[in-house]
């Protein structure tokens, strides 16, 4: 019974499976522990025009979180959008439905497309990382997490080792991104002569209401490093003042 039940979600889940089944259904089945029954009632279903309604609105369900979650990425991969989901399905097979277990796995693999150059969109990672930041404060427990911050405040008092507050984000973007998100946002392409340059973005949810701001490039960089696990040599006013600010934290 196990058995039917994977292959019935293999099927639903894929259209190329259901036409590989049709064409040949000994190398398909054989992939499952199957009755004759079962074997039967597999290619009875996935000849019924049903079956591709099915396929469309189970494509359907799974699209839906990652384009309500990430729509300016959906914007930019424009026609290519399908082709990766299709392939991020492919890869990845059945989900739980969970949005933002689903959206962080479909994040992480536009990010190895990226690296791999299958993705070369310039400003589809830093896009990305904004909508991925945007949603990680979307489901953070905001109030649990200050409260951790706070009972652990005491043990690290005194240290110099600072990391950055959980409830900020640090990110570098190489056009204006005010700019950048607001033609994204409203389904613009963004010009080829969109402000070039450094700029780095803060984006604040320790607050209920979710705060961005430009911030120096000095000051980006120094708290992308920090971020990023770097030990640096900071005096002891820099250190309390990185404190004062309230985006970093003391950590043992």
């Amino acid at each position: 019974m196990m058995g039917f039940q994977q292959a019935m979600c293999d099927l639903v889940a894929s259209p190329d499976l259901c036409m590989q089944l049709a064409e040949s259904p000994e190398e398909v089945l054989s992939r499952y522990e199957l009755s004759d029954r079962d074997r039967r009632r597999l290619l009875a279903v996935v000849q019924q025009p049903g079956m591709e309604v099915n396929c469309s609105l189970y494509r359907a369900n799974r699209i839906t979180p990652i384009y309500n979650l990430l729509p300016c990425t959906c914007f930019l991969l424009g026609d290519s959008l399908m082709k990766e989901a299709v392939e991020f399905w492919n890869e990845f097979g059945e989900t739980r439905l969970q949005f933002n277990e689903e959206v962080e796995r479909f994040v992480a693999f536009l990010r190895r497309r990226i690296a791999l150059g299958i993705l070369s969109n310039p400003l589809l990672a830093e896009v990305l990382a904004y909508e991925l930041a945007v949603n990680e404060f979307r489901f953070a427990a905001r109030l649990e997490i200050l409260a951790g911050l706070e009972s652990a405040k005491a043990a690290a008092a005194g240290s110099t080792r600072l990391k950055l507050h959980p409830l900020v984000r640090i990110l570098s973007f190489s056009r204006e991104p005010y700019q950048l998100l607001e033609l994204l946002e409203k389904q613009h392409r963004p010009p080829d002569d969109l402000a070039p340059g450094e700029f780095w973005l803060l984006l604040d949810g320790r607050n209920e209401d979710f705060e961005t701001r430009l911030i120096p490039s000095e000051i980006g960089r120094l708290l992308a490093e920090i971020g990023a696990g770097a030990e640096l040599l900071l005096s002891n006013e820099d250190v309390e003042a990185l404190v004062d600010s309230g985006l970093t934290v003391r950590v043992r």
